[in-house]
């Protein structure tokens, strides 16, 4: 049998050790989280693949005009096409090139703005001045206002998810368990925060659908341990809390092996098998369901133990 209760504070040394450790780098060596258009706003173009127009010549254009854009393939019905996300920054920055371009753009009949400015710079660089080689599909202009209402919706839609999360886990078992709810899944959000502002990132709204998943599948793995708490308490009032709860995550730790390892297969073909959309939401999850199975034993179910000699203290 692990002992998996002696190793409770080592546990939370270490989680906040990491913690610390990311948001330090996250705040101090980066200056913040990055952020995709959907919260930092910007702009999104759709464009048709063909043999001139393809991802690399896409890719290589930005490379080298040195603009700073997302490029993806994407399948939207049975056409091929790109997307690119260019963010609110570079998007004022092609705007002022724009402008010091005017007299050129204007000759060509182009409006002085920063998506005609990249549509001229297109036509010149890839298809060589060719316009039936280049099809425009979709242009979506993303403002800060925009940005900053879905920042504010994510937040709010998190909260909530943790505050019904709690109520469902206090009728279900008991406040206490409900505490050790709250502080794992407290922990999951920022220490998967925590490794998204780590390695950059951006913070989307695939991101947020990732955070909410990780969410739901650390509470299921919690619940499933504290089921078993709660069965091997039952009926004996003088019971060891710690020995019950080690002999919990024992026999709970098959299925929680089991589960974690067929998810993260699973969640794994995403990220080695799509396109870049996919990718970063695949990584979000990749990290959030470790983090969310190392939490049930090691944070939620020890603030259980860590509660229960309080409340016998006092």
């Amino acid at each position: 049998m692990i002992p998996f209760v002696k190793f409770k504070w080592a546990a939370i040394s270490l989680s906040i050790f990491i913690i610390v450790g990311a948001y330090y780098k996250t705040f101090y060596v980066f200056n913040g989280f990055s952020k995709g258009i959907d919260f930092a706003g910007g702009i999104k173009l759709e464009i048709s693949l063909n043999d001139k127009v393809t991802i690399e010549s896409l890719r290589d254009f930005f490379s080298n005009r040195s603009i700073n854009a997302v490029v993806q393939k994407t399948d939207k019905g049975s056409a091929n096409m790109a997307k690119i996300e260019i963010g609110g920054q570079e998007e004022k920055r092609l705007e002022e090139q724009a402008e010091k371009e005017k007299e050129a753009l204007d000759k060509a009949n182009y409006s002085i703005n920063s998506v005609d400015y990249i549509k001229y710079l297109m036509l010149a660089d890839i298809v060589s001045g060719d316009s039936q080689k280049i099809e425009f599909v979709g242009v979506d202009h993303v403002g800060p206002t925009v940005g900053d209402y879905l920042k504010d919706s994510a937040i709010k839609l998190l909260l909530v998810t943790l505050v019904l999360i709690t109520l469902y886990v206090t009728f279900r078992f008991r406040f206490q368990f409900a505490v050790g709810a709250l502080i794992a899944l407290l922990h999951d959000l920022f220490m998967t925060l925590g490794i998204i502002g780590f390695l950059e990132i951006p913070l989307s709204i695939p991101v947020i659908a990732a955070l909410l998943t990780i969410l739901g599948y650390s509470i299921n793995d919690t619940i499933v341990i504290y089921d078993r708490i709660r069965e091997n308490v039952s009926g004996h009032d003088n019971i060891d809390m710690g020995k019950a709860i080690n002999q919990s995550i024992n026999e709970s730790l098959s299925r929680t092996i089991i589960t974690s390892v067929t998810t993260l297969v699973a969640v794994a073909a995403i990220y080695f098998l799509t396109d870049d959309m996919l990718k970063d939401m695949a990584l979000v999850l990749i990290f959030g369901i470790i983090i969310g199975t190392y939490s049930s034993p090691f944070i939620a179910s020890p603030v259980v133990l860590i509660w229960d000699k309080f409340a016998k203290k006092t």
